[in-house]
């Protein structure tokens, strides 16, 4: 039988999980980290980081799709939107980046802008938006 929870408790290990998979050669600064697990091993987080206001950044990533994925992302937005009370949440993915871009579209997440070149290797880089009344959990969007 496999065992599977959310982490809400370990910010460094998740932290340097997600910006090995994003792509960051260092743990972020002053970020909020959750994660959820399979069987002692990550499988997914959330890094929220450089919030204001009114927005924050969060940084995905998942190496395996699990069935407590979709309740990990209901609790970023739960801690987003209701305790930070912020009204936009931001992400940054690569154009040549599919499953990142169909992930965050099933999530509600919209394209506000590209930023030509800015990628690893000169790809874009799609500035995605996720507003509150967007966020579908199990919807397909765009």
């Amino acid at each position: 039988m496999s065992a599977s929870r959310l982490i809400f408790d370990d910010k460094e290990r998740v932290g340097s999980w997600v910006a090995e998979r994003v792509g960051f050669f260092s743990p972020f600064g002053g970020y909020y980290a959750m994660g959820a697990e399979l069987n002692g091993e990550l499988t997914s987080g959330v890094v929220i980081q450089s919030w204001t206001n009114t927005t924050a950044i969060a940084h995905l990533a998942v190496s395996k799709p699990t069935k407590l994925m979709a309740e990990l992302f209901d609790h970023t937005v739960v801690y987003v939107f209701g305790q930070l009370g912020l009204s936009r949440l931001t992400v940054y993915v690569e154009a040549d980046n599919e499953k990142s871009l169909k992930l965050t579209s099933h999530l509600g997440f919209v394209d506000e802008a590209v930023m030509e070149g800015a990628g690893d290797n000169g790809v874009d880089l799609h500035v995605r938006v996720l507003w509150p009344q967007n966020y579908c959990r199990g919807k397909k969007h765009g």
